[in-house]
């Protein structure tokens, strides 16, 4: 019997998990594994397992006997921990690899590959000692549809883990290929198989031209992993979607036996119908991507450009209007026809699926993975009546959006663009006295821009400030100061990444972190290589530079360092966001006898569930709260009246906006007709600025309004006056020397 006196004596955050080192471990060697802990692949943290933002994250990894070498530290890292089985494992790392500066990035670039190879921890089961791989095989189906197409399953396996962990220590892809040649076989392939070949019996009536349509949605259900009852189930609501929209090409308007979101792509018939050639231009910021689109949209007989932003759309009438074609504008605040307009610019949500067009551009498509907004982007993609689809993205969002085109029997043709100039880390962080013109300085607040703002004009630059909260004239006035050296610095949030064409030298981070609604969270890869790619503009910077303030929070360059070199990723089990369209509200509300427009939401939310293989609710609280307040305040409108009120850009964090915006409703309902809004009376162009940008948040939703129920608001002529006003009342404020921030704190004390 062991003398618990003599018992050895580890260096743990949870002295309790000694009892998990595996006896012949000594301290000293444990410690030297808890020392390395961040650059050893043996070591795992909570994200691993499950998502972050699950709950008892610390006691998964605790119940499943693994031992904690390092505590979490927030916001800046997760907790690290390791499988006691694989403390050898860790320490012959050590012994070949050590732990020095460079090791972390050659680690990273080593799990890219293996990442690239298909090649997970396997950490579904068990404790993530072992790891499993991705493989495709290809079916055995006979069915003369299928002769000279093929179709391919994939399927996860596990592998043997010592080649892996020799991968990581000594790099050789060659040697670790060499060890995995030998593929295992997926048992249900001949069964598989025999499916799909009576899918193919069922629909040989089917000309050859409709069956290629069917084969790659398929393909797309046979490559996500998973069991041969779900692939089954999978393969034959494809094959269900599919002859529906074969048989049912032309009354697709109407869906009498189902609701839309288990065919989604075939709810948009004129879409389906045109066959479209869908291309991808792919590439970082700042590769021309961007630019081949609107030459291609210039060519064409009639076309869309859909923005993600008002900015963007204003921007891009402006540059089809320069190359002599007609351009409209249409937002969700305007309708500005032009005459002899063969093109319109607009914002992704105001997308009109029921006409045909020629040419289609849909920008920063990367958004689709967008909490908030995705949605937006899955209708477009799946919904635009376009000839030819250009469809603007970052890398990382291909697979998600091929997968989509899969789903409406589309394959695209992916062209990829490279960036003229590449970003370059700066090698030490740059105090704000040292600031120079061109550069750009990011926040992610608009309390942090405004404090950066009079910090750096208080050594003497002129500054131009970009947030969300200003209007996108005033964004536009303000950038072009910077473009044209009348201002030299740039203070900006995350807007900057999102397609403003600035002739910035240096971007530089505040901070590396950002609130989310809910906390402050690490930036993630894709949106610091989003806003890093701003730096350098070919013809005026021919390199660009990126770094980190001098007074950011301590870690902010080695963060950055960390995250610039790595591949920005999509979300994992990645599920394009559907909202619901009138069609759906209408057709829930007829079935099922409902007409409070809550309810009926509510039945949305819980069908789309039936069938989530591709799609998932998008998020829909604040649609719900405002469905529940009109169902409540504003009964007697229509049901559709209610769901277009529900959609309304209202800002829930401003609570007077949100009563006036009931309160409009409810004479709406009640009257017939809205009063002349008390904004008019209330702010003007001398009113501090954060009054002046609340006063233009009433009058964009006044205008957003106007458009949809056209003589029941009015007033238009004023609230458009008192909008341009404001504007440049606020762009004087900010092109003034007067302290914004520290005005506007002055200003509150005492309440």
């Amino acid at each position: 019997m062991t003398d618990p006196a003599a018992a050895p004596s580890f260096k743990l955050p949870q002295p309790r998990h000694a009892s998990r080192v595996p006896a012949h471990i000594t301290p000293e060697l444990l410690e030297r594994v808890r020392q390395g802990a961040y650059n050893l692949p043996q070591v795992v943290k909570p994200a691993d397992f499950i998502p972050e933002d699950s709950p008892n994250l610390e006691q998964h990894l605790d119940g499943l006997g693994l031992i904690l070498l390092q505590k979490a530290v927030p916001h800046q890292r997760p907790s690290r921990w390791i499988s006691p089985a694989l403390i050898d494992s860790a320490l012959r790392h050590l012994d070949e690899v050590g732990v020095g500066r460079e090791t972390r990035a050659i680690m990273i670039e080593r799990a890219a590959t293996l990442e690239a190879l298909g090649i997970t921890r396997a950490t579904q089961e068990g404790a993530g000692d072992g790891w499993e791989r991705l493989f495709r095989q290809p079916l055995p189906v006979r069915h003369a549809a299928w002769q000279g197409k093929g179709l391919d399953v994939g399927f996860r396996a596990p592998i043997p883990a010592e080649p892996v962990w020799a991968f990581f220590r000594h790099g050789d892809k060659r040697a670790l290929l060499g060890a995995l040649a030998d593929a295992p076989r997926w048992p249900d392939a001949a069964e598989l198989a025999a499916h799909l070949d009576a899918l193919a019996e069922r629909s040989a009536w089917c000309d050859e031209k409709a069956m290629d349509s069917l084969l790659p949605r398929l393909q797309a259900e046979c490559l996500r992993p998973q069991s041969l009852a779900d692939l089954k189930a999978a393969c034959t609501r494809a094959q269900d979607r599919w002859e529906r929209q074969v048989n049912e090409q032309q009354t697709l308007s109407s869906l009498n036996h189902e609701l839309a979101f288990q065919g989604y792509p075939d709810s948009f018939p004129i879409a389906r119908q045109l066959k479209r050639q869908v291309t991808l231009f792919v590439g970082p910021p700042n590769s021309g991507k961007t630019h081949a689109a609107f030459e291609r949209l210039s060519q064409a007989l009639d076309g869309a450009y859909l923005a993600p932003l008002r900015l963007l759309a204003l921007e891009g009438r402006d540059r089809l209007v320069a190359k002599g074609v007609p351009c409209s504008l249409l937002t969700g605040e305007e309708n500005v026809p032009a005459d002899g307009a063969r093109v319109v610019s607009s914002t992704i949500e105001m997308v009109n699926t029921r006409d045909p067009i020629d040419v289609a551009v849909i920008d920063e498509a990367q958004m689709l993975f967008d909490n908030s907004r995705g949605w937006a982007w899955t209708q477009a993609i799946v919904a635009v009546p376009a000839r030819e689809l250009v469809i603007i993205c970052s890398e990382y969002a291909v697979p998600a959006i091929e997968s989509l085109l899969n789903l409406c029997g589309e394959s695209p043709v992916v062209r990829k663009f490279v960036r003229k100039q590449h970003v370059e880390l700066l090698k030490s962080p740059v105090p704000i006295a040292a600031l120079k013109k061109g550069d750009a300085v990011v926040a992610f607040s608009r309390r942090e821009v405004l404090m950066l703002r009079d910090q750096i004009a208080a050594v003497g630059h002129p500054v131009s400030v970009v947030y969300g909260a200003l209007p996108p004239e005033v964004r536009r006035r303000e950038a072009e100061r910077f473009a044209t050296g009348e201002s030299h610095i740039l203070v900006a949030t995350d807007a900057i990444g999102m397609g403003l064409n600035l002739p910035i030298r240096r971007v530089l981070f505040s901070t590396m972190t950002k609130f989310d609604g809910v906390g402050d969270r690490p930036l993630s890869e894709s949106e610091v290589h989003q806003i890093a790619g701003r730096a350098g503009r070919f013809g005026l910077h021919e390199e660009g530079f990126t770094g980190v303030l001098h007074e950011a929070e301590p870690g902010a360059a080695r963060a950055l360092k960390e995250l610039l070199p790595r591949t920005p990723r999509a979300p994992r089990n990645f599920k394009a966001p559907v909202a619901p369209n009138w069609w759906h509200v209408s057709t829930i509300a007829q079935r099922l006898g409902k007409q409070r427009l809550q309810e009926v939401l509510n039945v949305f939310m819980e069908q789309l569930r039936l069938d989530n293989a591709h799609f998932q609710v998008a998020e829909l609280e604040q649609m719900l709260d405002l469905a529940g307040e009109l169902d409540r305040n504003a009964a007697s409108l229509s049901l559709r009246d209610r769901f277009v009120y529900a959609q309304a850009p209202v800002d829930a964090r401003t609570e007077t906006l949100v009563q006036d915006f009931l309160g409009w409703a409810w004479e709406h309902a009640q009257k017939g007709s809205v009063s002349r809004p008390g904004v008019l009376d209330e702010v003007d162009e001398h009113s501090r600025l954060d009054r002046m940008e609340q006063a233009l948040r009433a009058c964009t939703l006044w205008l957003w309004l106007d458009l949809r129920f056209p003589g029941i608001y009015g007033h238009v002529d004023e609230v458009v006056g008192l909008r341009s006003r404001l504007n440049d009342g606020i762009e004087r404020q900010l092109k003034g020397k007067k302290p914004l921030w520290q005005m506007r704190q002055r200003g509150r004390r005492g309440r």
